[in-house]
């Protein structure tokens, strides 16, 4: 036990705390004051389609919501984003040396079509997820596990190559929903409406692409008496600007906004209250290192001096952001000063001198971006398009809507990329699948580095705070300096609602998921 205490501790102190109300555990009543009211349909509005209903392997923030309505997790997140049981029954137990996780399972889940969920279809999702011709998302959390075991119905027991000090907290990523074996065999695709079959609160019910998808509650839900709403419709608007509208006119009861314009506006309007936390996430450049000139070192540091970050931030986010590197400036144990970095301080001059030594001609390419994700997209392109003028690089942009984005970035096939990385309250939620020499994300960049690379993997082996406080300092330094991202800043994680929707807990992840405890005063 002494062990499984020190895991846990480990895993609460990466704990980022932030202001909100959530259960405290997941049978709780909803936080909001009076006797929660049952029935009606819950409008979301947002902009942005889902690309596909594959659990584990979309990356989209459009898609990781619905998948927190329709599948169910071993984990979740808390109101200060510590890990808590969810289709566990309790906290896992580990061994003594840190390479055998037990989690026992809540008895009487069943998935949406009434099938029982056992321990054979959490042993079968991880099998998935870690297996490479899945091509998941989330497979590098799990490099380390070694065989998975379902001893019983109820218990599942992963055996590790290494000590894993994140791994109960990627339990519950947003990409290890827990699917149905028989589902799984019976269908190669689980993009499609037919197989999102999960055990979440909401059913999907109807998906009319880039119009809405319609959810229905799950009677059988396990956190007993929820949810409490009918359902949940959520409408997609062809930007973000109709957020507003919708809400003002009650055609919406909540609204996920991510545009820091439009987030000012809603300030503004009577009715709506507007919640804006620090996120978890980044924006950021994808450089693809085995792209000419961009495999040159010197060429990508040359970028590096000449972008201003802060201006990108008082243009696009009207000045809601910090400046971050590798790791979110929320992780204050981990997250090192961006005045720590010298290719943070902006030098044209410099830029120029590292171009000239890097000796590759005119430097031009082009950077991707999406329509919808992130929002600032575009206007980021166009802001480091003329900064990097100034230093004599030619810049084109290539805007492309959201679903070609997502398969190009699968791809690699880009120069440069605008992003929106999720974080976790952990630093190997942002490092470890792209900048170690297996992580399964490795691709997007190309980038080795052996230095970083062993570093981040010590880190993650170690529940000792102070050792991978000094391991992620070196990882974070090496990466900077070699410029596989440019990271630009984390901005603010917005949700707006009527007085009508009560109950919602505002996780700074984008997370939906406490819909299942929300209800409507109407």
């Amino acid at each position: 036990m002494r062990n499984v205490r020190l895991t846990s501790a480990a895993i609460l102190a990466f704990a980022v705390i932030v202001a909100a109300c959530a259960p405290a555990g997941p049978a709780a009543k909803s936080p909001s004051s009076g006797q929660p009211k049952r029935g009606g349909t819950l409008i979301l509005a947002r902009s942005g389609e889902v690309t596909n209903l594959d659990p584990h392997k979309v990356p989209a923030f459009t898609s990781a919501r619905v998948f927190e309505l329709v599948y169910s997790y071993l984990m979740r997140l808390d109101e200060n984003l510590g890990v808590q049981p969810d289709l566990a029954e309790s906290t896992p137990s580990v061994s003594s040396d840190g390479k055998q996780v037990t989690v026992k399972l809540r008895k009487g889940v069943k998935f949406h079509n009434g099938d029982p969920l056992t321990s054979a279809d959490v042993k079968y999702t991880f099998d998935r997820i870690i297996d490479p011709k899945t091509a998941a998302v989330a497979r590098s959390f799990f490099t380390d596990v070694n065989t998975i075991t379902a001893p019983d119905d109820s218990t599942v027991v992963f055996d590790l190559k290494n000590p894993n000090a994140a791994l109960i907290a990627y339990m519950a990523h947003p990409n290890t929903g827990i699917v149905s074996k028989k589902i799984g065999e019976a269908n190669a695709d689980l993009s499609k409406k037919e197989t999102a079959i999960g055990s979440g609160p909401f059913k999907l019910a109807e998906w009319v692409p880039d119009n809405y998808m319609r959810f229905e509650a799950n009677k059988s839900y396990y956190v007993e008496g929820q949810p409490y709403l009918d359902g949940v419709r959520i409408n997609v608007v062809p930007d973000e600007s109709g957020l507003a509208a919708a809400l003002r006119t009650k055609a919406a009861d909540m609204a996920i906004v991510t545009d820091a314009k439009v987030a000012r506006t809603l300030r503004n309007e009577s009715g709506v209250t507007l919640s804006a936390k620090p996120s978890l996430s980044y924006n950021l450049l994808f450089l693809n290192t085995k792209r000419k000139p961009l495999d040159n070192v010197k060429v990508r540091q040359a970028i590096a001096y000449a972008i201003d970050r802060k201006a990108i931030i008082d243009a696009v986010a009207f000045g809601e952001g910090e400046i971050t590197g590798p790791v979110a400036p929320a992780l204050t144990n981990y997250a090192l000063p961006t005045s720590q970095y010298p290719l943070y301080t902006r030098d044209v001059t410099k830029a120029k001198q590292l171009l000239q030594e890097a000796n590759v001609g005119p430097v031009q390419f082009t950077i991707l971006t999406a329509t919808t994700e992130p929002a600032y997209g575009k206007d980021e392109a166009q802001l480091v398009q003329a900064q990097l003028a100034e230093a004599g690089i030619t810049v084109k942009i290539e805007t492309t809507e959201l679903t070609q984005y997502v398969d190009r970035w699968l791809k690699a096939d880009f120069d440069m990329a605008t992003g929106l990385n999720g974080g976790g309250p952990d630093p190997d939620f942002y490092v470890f699948r792209y900048f170690t020499d297996d992580g399964n994300l490795n691709f997007v960049t190309s980038y080795k580095n052996p230095t970083s690379s062993d570093a981040i993997k010590a880190a993650r082996a170690s529940t000792d705070v102070a050792k991978r406080k000094d391991l992620y300092t070196t990882a974070q330094k090496e990466l900077v300096n070699g410029v596989p991202f440019i990271w630009l800043f984390v901005g603010r994680d917005y949700n707006a609602t009527l007085p009508t929707t009560k109950g919602f807990t505002h996780l700074p992840t984008g997370s939906i998921i406490y819909l299942r405890q929300t209800w409507l005063d109407k």
